[in-house]
């Protein structure tokens, strides 16, 4: 089967995002409010079965979303530009919404829609999400190394 036939084209995708992005600027002023959406998001990845296979890296990289999005949200990590943050925030309002281009109650062509939404948003933050994995990396070492020291 031919995955591109299914997938919606880019010029609808690049809508559906513009639509939530003034609500995706709302969460981010409201720390709950985006809490509460990682925590929605994170239930609903969660749920899913199809982890393994053709869409294991987009599982890998909506967990690196997820990371990114709460660090900058307790001000851990905060030198990524708004539109980009804004993004991710547009990508898990998609995800969640079971209301969207292909409703997520249709088996397996309910999620399309939503991977490639989060594609369209990865393809647009890549550098951004590549400078927050290294800075994790790094404060992970640090961390490590901090917790390794023999104590006096």
């Amino acid at each position: 089967m031919d995955e591109n036939k299914n997938k919606p084209a880019e010029e609808i995708i690049e809508h559906e995002v513009e639509k939530k992005r003034s609500k995706a600027e709302d969460y981010l002023r409201d720390p709950e409010k985006s809490k509460k959406l990682i925590d929605e998001a994170v239930k609903k990845a969660n749920e899913r079965e199809e982890k393994k296979g053709p869409l294991t890296e987009m599982w890998k990289s909506l967990n690196a979303l997820f990371r990114l999005l709460q660090a900058y949200i307790h001000h851990d990590y905060a030198r990524i530009p708004w539109g980009s943050i804004v993004l991710v925030v547009v990508a898990f309002l998609y995800f969640v919404s079971p209301f969207d281009l292909i409703p997520d109650w249709i088996p397996l062509a309910g999620f399309v829609d939503d991977a490639a939404v989060i594609g369209f948003v990865l393809k647009q933050i890549n550098t951004d999400l590549e400078q927050f994995l290294q800075w994790e990396a790094v404060k992970k070492s640090l961390d490590a190394a901090m917790n390794d020291e023999p104590s006096e």
